[in-house]
């Protein structure tokens, strides 16, 4: 794991030395807690779904964040769910945090993910983990493989549910992370 420290930071001053910008694939960053070598995507897919029936111009918000944990050379995949909404929480309350149910639907095909008991990391590195800057964020984990991941990125339509809540209406890409999804899986997948 040090290794693979030492030798991106090499990459990286060797590339700014001469010139060269390093496509950006992924965050990667040390868990100090755990010391598991953490990557992420570098855009995250964004879902939204109107809330016209409580106010003009507001939403509910679905941030999906693809992760790989590196636990000394044993890699586990995630999807951190952030769930949050513009509407006023008079008008409609957030999402119950025991419930959290996650469907996607990609090209016609339903994946059905059940949540972690917690996030599987620490969620304080907001900005890297693409935590919403929004007070009423409810964070959900779900495991995930290598294979469902590579399906999202290369579907052409996908929309998320979440089928536990009181207002089960769909939500659909607001801003589309799967180019960086791809990108992230291809380095998952590689030996």
């Amino acid at each position: 794991m040090l290794l693979r420290v030492a030798l991106i930071l090499a990459l990286t001053a060797l590339a700014a030395c001469n010139g060269i910008r390093p496509a950006a694939t992924s965050h990667e960053m040390l868990d100090e807690q755990t010391g598991s070598m953490v990557s992420t995507v570098d855009r995250a897919l964004v879902f939204a779904r109107e809330r016209t029936d409580v106010a003009a111009h507001a939403r509910d918000y679905a941030t999906l964040v693809a992760v790989e944990l590196d636990q000394s050379g044993k890699n586990n995949d995630f999807l951190l769910l952030y769930r949050w909404s513009t509407v006023d929480r008079r008008m409609s309350p957030p999402p119950d945090v025991a419930a959290g149910a996650l469907q996607i639907v990609a090209d016609g095909r339903t994946i059905d993910f059940a949540p972690l008991d917690r996030p599987p990391l620490d969620l304080s590195r907001r900005k890297e983990l693409h935590l919403p800057e929004h007070g009423d964020v409810v964070a959900r984990g779900y495991k995930v493989d290598v294979g469902t991941l590579r399906y999202i990125a290369t579907s052409r339509e996908v929309t998320l549910r979440m089928p536990q809540e009181k207002l089960d209406l769909p939500f659909t890409i607001f801003e589309d992370g799967r180019k960086s999804l791809g990108r992230f899986v291809q380095r998952a997948g590689a030996p």
